[in-house]
Order: C-alpha cells, then sequence, then structure tokens
C-alpha cells in the first residue's frame, strides 16, 4: 500500500477527543435536561483512533488475511502520533494481532485493546460516537446499527458502543 493513501483510509475511522476533554458527569447532578450535542470537526485534537480489525470469523480467513496487512499499516503510521484502540474479536485475535504488530516492528505502547465479538470491521459505520454538550463533556452516543439496513449480520457490531461505554469512564447518553 502507498504511504499517500493511508490518509484517505483514515478519514472515515471514527476519531475520539483528546484525553484532557473527558468528563465524567454521572452522579455529578448538572445535567441538564436541554443538553445539545455537537460532533467536534474532524480535525480537532482527539486522543486517538479506535480500529476493528478484521478476523476470520464472518468471511473467513482468507478475507480475514487479505485484509491484515492494511491494518497493520494503519497501526504503524496512527501510533506515532496518537493511540490506537482496536477491538478483537476475543483474546485469540488479541494475539495474533499481537504477533502481527510485533513481526512489524511496532510498539505496543500506544495500542490498547478490547476484546468484544464483532461481525464486520467497519467501525466507523458501528462503533461510538463521540459529541459534547454544551459544556464541554464529553459523551458517546449509540445512533444503533443495522446492517446497513439489515444486508449483513450485525447484532456483535451494535453492541459496540454500549460496551465501550461501560469500559471507558465516558457518559453515554
Amino acid at each position: 500500500m502507498q504511504k499517500n493513501m493511508i490518509p484517505f483510509l483514515l478519514l472515515p475511522l471514527l476519531l475520539s477527543c483528546t484525553q484532557t476533554d473527558i468528563t465524567d458527569t454521572s452522579g455529578t447532578g448538572n445535567e441538564s435536561t436541554d443538553a445539545v450535542y455537537k460532533m467536534p470537526e474532524e480535525s480537532a485534537p482527539h486522543e486517538g483512533t479506535w480500529l476493528q480489525w478484521p478476523h476470520e470469523y464472518q468471511y473467513g480467513v482468507t478475507y480475514r488475511k487479505r485484509l491484515d496487512a492494511t491494518w497493520v499499516a494503519m497501526t504503524r503510521e496512527l501510533v506515532q502520533s496518537e493511540n490506537v484502540h482496536i477491538i478483537a474479536y476475543d483474546d485469540t485475535e488479541k494475539q495474533r494481532i499481537t504477533a502481527l504488530l510485533a513481526n512489524a516492528g511496532i510498539p505496543l505502547t500506544h495500542v490498547n485493546f478490547k476484546l468484544y465479538p464483532t461481525d464486520d470491521f467497519w467501525v466507523r459505520d458501528n462503533g461510538p460516537i463521540y459529541v459534547k454538550d454544551n459544556t464541554g463533556k464529553l459523551f458517546i452516543q449509540d445512533w444503533g446499527f443495522n446492517g446497513w439496513g439489515n444486508k449483513a449480520e450485525y447484532s456483535h457490531c451494535n453492541s459496540v458502543p454500549s460496551k465501550i461505554a461501560a469500559d471507558t469512564p465516558y457518559s453515554k447518553n
């Protein structure tokens, strides 16, 4: 893959906001019932990028192998300037991904794994939506995912935003 293609592949990936902007408002009593939520613009500073790693459980090993090099290349570029949050199907997949990254010489210091079963790899389509309320507090929204209009299995992917919200200090709306 040519290096100049990496930005085009990264554009649709879901980005999260800066660590300093993340606030957990649970239980503060300051939540507004009239909150207005805004999605940060693509060029806004962010803490990291989510990648949902391809696996063999939906489309087979050949499919997965064709995509691994692209995900390794994206990870290589991203870890140079930000955190990479990788969603792996299970611990077996996490170990396989870790080996791929190690073989490519990619340090794991800015890589963090979440183990969630998924149906596909398009986290841009099924992942959490990060928004800020009118006071600047960060929230995860889950707009629901339906497998592109019930064209593909989606039950695992649809649960990803709720799982991320449960595993992180962000508020969920």
